[in-house]
């Protein structure tokens, strides 16, 4: 009798748990893993994103979502994926409470067998019959555990929601809430079926989801920075952070690279950086390389400038810079921007310099004949799709696949030289383009 497609995602999760046990155990010799209901920050989240763990966890959460999809009730599917909105207003009811916090304070360890449903309420001026069918709700997902009748606990995934946690990811929850939920429930639908010509067929950056619900024509950045005493923008800049650590983060990240090929000296450009983060974590790989940076004080070989994208380079670029690097710019802007962009680079590059462009990569859903789950993953992909409707939504923008990437870089001056994952989480790479001599500047 042939093995059955749920069976073969049954072997394909058994597999997956073995590996990831594996890596962890080689990088934490004697460690075990963390009980998901311990309030510990887990100590196997914080080893290095290894691509044993990464192509494991892909093909375990791939697996189990198309193992639910392949065996439960169409109907029944649908309607549970639907409800998933109701995560969002829990997690945003335990935020504004700051019930992880009260929990963290009052029972740390768990070692109280928790704190009762009623002492939460009371501090938080909430009914506690309806506070415990928000933490029951929750709880079906491990974040929060009721020790017993109605006593509660953080688990390792509610730690999270803490605000002193050193893997809090309050300020990103605070952001996709406030900057990004809302215009997607109520406006992107809208949009997306608007026949105007300011509707779904404009990719104006004035035009987004975004734009319509809060403010006409406004830019997103603006709007966060002109906030009341420039909070969103505050919040912004610490949403990112959390986010890129929450997927890994640090230097170790970009050693799948190979740095050696641009050469032992130079001159390295990170383009739109902002606060710097990239180039500090670059300077490791190559300790004599310059790197130009925007904004702040110059630190050891890193220097920073005040620069606009859309505008020239300064003349000296065209025989110093090395390579240049693009970290989480381009799908902030249609391909229309980004030509624009990487054209302005391209006339300022000399035949060797590198474009090092670092963005999230997407792959089409792709039914496999030989395989039991999608070719990209599936819902391995949901972060890096997710992020592509965040782009949409807010900025009119998008993720692209390689493919869509050769033609921005074909039509700028560039041609794709190599493509590296990087050591994270999620589905982020190095693409690595090269001037193309037959490109005329003036095109």
């Amino acid at each position: 009798m042939p093995v059955s497609a749920a069976q073969k995602l049954v072997g394909l999760i058994a597999q997956a748990v073995k590996e990831i046990e594996a890596d962890i155990g080689a990088q934490m010799p004697g460690g075990a893993m963390t009980d998901v209901n311990s309030p510990t920050v887990a100590a196997e989240d914080q080893l290095e994103a290894t691509a044993r763990r990464r192509a494991a966890l892909r093909n375990l959460q791939g697996a189990t979502h198309q193992l639910l999809a392949t065996l439960m009730p169409a109907g029944l599917y649908g309607l549970e994926t639907y409800a998933t909105f109701y995560y969002k207003a829990a997690i945003d009811t335990v935020l504004g409470a700051r019930i992880a916090d009260m929990i963290h304070s009052m029972d740390p360890d768990s070692s109280k067998g928790g704190v009762p449903v009623h002492v939460l309420a009371e501090k938080a001026s909430m009914d506690p019959r309806k506070l415990s069918h928000i933490l029951r709700f929750l709880a079906l997902r491990n974040i929060f555990c009721e020790l017993s009748p109605s006593h509660w606990a953080n688990t390792r995934h509610s730690v999270v929601l803490r605000t002193d946690a050193p893997n809090t990811i309050v300020n990103a929850l605070g952001h996709l809430r406030d900057d990004v939920t809302a215009p997607v429930l109520f406006q992107l639908p809208k949009l997306l079926l608007d026949k105007q010509p300011d509707g779904a067929f404009s990719w104006d950056h004035q035009q987004s989801a975004f734009n319509k619900y809060y403010q006409p024509g406004c830019d997103f950045f603006q709007f966060l920075a002109t906030s009341e005493g420039g909070h969103r923008a505050e919040r912004f800049g610490k949403a990112m952070f959390e986010m890129t650590h929450a997927i890994g983060t640090g230097p170790q990240v970009y050693k799948t690279f190979d740095w050696k090929k641009l050469g032992p000296k130079g001159t390295l450009v990170d383009v739109g950086g902002g606060e710097g983060a990239a180039a500090i974590e670059l300077r490791w790989f190559n300790r004599e390389k310059k790197r130009r940076y925007q904004k702040m004080a110059s630190t050891a070989n890193v220097k920073y400038e005040e620069m606009d994208f859309f505008q020239d380079q300064p003349a000296h670029r065209a025989g110093e810079v090395d390579a240049y690097f693009l970290r989480h710019v381009l799908h902030d802007w249609p391909s229309k921007s980004c030509v624009e962009i990487l054209k302005r680079l391209r006339r300022a590059a000399k035949p060797t310099t590198s474009l090092l462009i670092c963005e999230t990569t997407l792959s089409a859903p792709v039914v496999e004949r030989d395989s039991p789950i999608l070719s990209n993953g599936g819902m391995a992909s949901f972060g890096s799709h997710s992020r592509n409707l965040t782009m949409l939504t807010v900025l009119n923008a998008e993720e692209r696949t390689q493919k869509e990437f050769e033609e921005l870089f074909h039509q700028s001056g560039w041609f794709l030289q190599s493509v590296t994952p990087l050591a994270t989480l999620s589905d982020y790479f190095i693409l690595q383009a090269l001037p193309d001599p037959s490109w005329m500047p003036h095109h």
